[in-house]
């Protein structure tokens, strides 16, 4: 079989190519290095601020959603459901009392969660409620950390929860969230800490 050679002057050109396509130098792989990792240490802060406010925002819409349900399940079901709150244990559980004692029985569903992803029942000091009245407790209904919801949908007290990300603890209100109960009507209410506001709340 016959092999063609390349004309020497396209040979000559494709010679030059190859060797002008020279690799990084490890000068230049430090300094690209060395970059990237600036612009990570940059960018880390911003990163932690987010997945902190992300975390909350789930956790306190989390409560909001369960004790919207815990009042259409009372009326739904034409029975008092009861949410007890624990900030000892960052907890909660809501009773489907179906027989009225208030005790929860072996017949009676029990639902039970646990605050997750570093959020807590938690204030702190000097914060104002959607009322403008000063905080006392993180979770407080008529004093109590239990509400009841009743077969018409009306709340056995008004009150509110709060809640604030672990790193935010004695730190910063900025991602403080708040959910409200207003007895009348058993409406459950999300709320953001805004300080441009009074009460701080929108």
């Amino acid at each position: 079989m016959k092999t063609r050679k390349l004309p020497e002057k396209r040979s000559k050109e494709i010679r030059r190519f190859l060797e002008s396509q020279d690799g990084f130098t490890l000068i230049e792989m430090l300094i690209t290095l060395a970059v990237i990792g600036i612009a990570f240490a940059m960018s880390a802060p911003n990163f932690s601020k987010w997945k902190d406010k992300h975390q909350i925002n789930g956790q306190a819409q989390r409560v909001y959603f369960d004790l919207m349900l815990a009042r259409t399940t009372a009326v739904k079901n034409n029975n008092n459901v009861l949410v007890t709150f624990s900030t000892t244990n960052d907890s909660y559980s809501i009773h489907d009392d179906t027989d009225g004692d208030g005790v929860e029985d072996a017949s009676e569903s029990t639902k039970s969660v646990s605050l997750e992803e570093n959020a807590q029942f938690a204030f702190n000091s000097g914060i104002s409620d959607i009322d403008g009245n000063a905080v006392s407790a993180a979770v407080s209904f008529g004093g109590s950390q239990v509400v009841t919801f009743d077969s018409r949908g009306q709340a056995s007290a008004s009150g509110s929860v709060f809640l604030l990300h672990e790193n935010d603890v004695g730190i910063t209100n900025a991602r403080a969230r708040t959910i409200s109960v207003l007895k009348a009507t058993g409406a459950v209410d999300y709320w953001t800490y805004d300080s441009t506001v009074s009460p701080p709340w929108s």
